[in-house]
């Protein structure tokens, strides 16, 4: 059934907002994935970790809106991430930062 407008309200035609991604993701390298990336950091609050893209750090909220998931497939801006170096902590490449 239409409405008054002509659409159809069961379908929604808007793409889906990635807000805690600096691009689209799925359009980066092939195989690789946020979790593989150089922007990705992990943020300590409370009991839990969030992990943010450091590409879209004037936007963070304290919310899950702005939120990754490691496994989302990258994005252009995907860059590897840096060896290792001492003192560093292995998931991130780097150190953490706290909320």
């Amino acid at each position: 059934m239409n409405t008054l407008f002509g659409d159809d309200p069961g379908t929604d035609v808007r793409p889906s907002k990635c807000k805690g991604h600096a691009d689209v993701p799925g359009h980066g390298p092939a195989g690789e994935t946020c979790g593989t990336c150089r922007y990705r950091v992990t943020l300590e609050g409370g009991s839990r970790n969030f992990q943010k893209c450091e590409l879209t750090r004037k936007y963070w909220t304290s919310g899950f809106g702005t939120d990754i998931r490691c496994k989302d497939p990258a994005c252009r801006l995907w860059e590897p991430k840096p060896p290792l170096q001492c003192g560093d902590d292995e998931r991130n490449g780097a150190a953490e930062h706290q909320l």
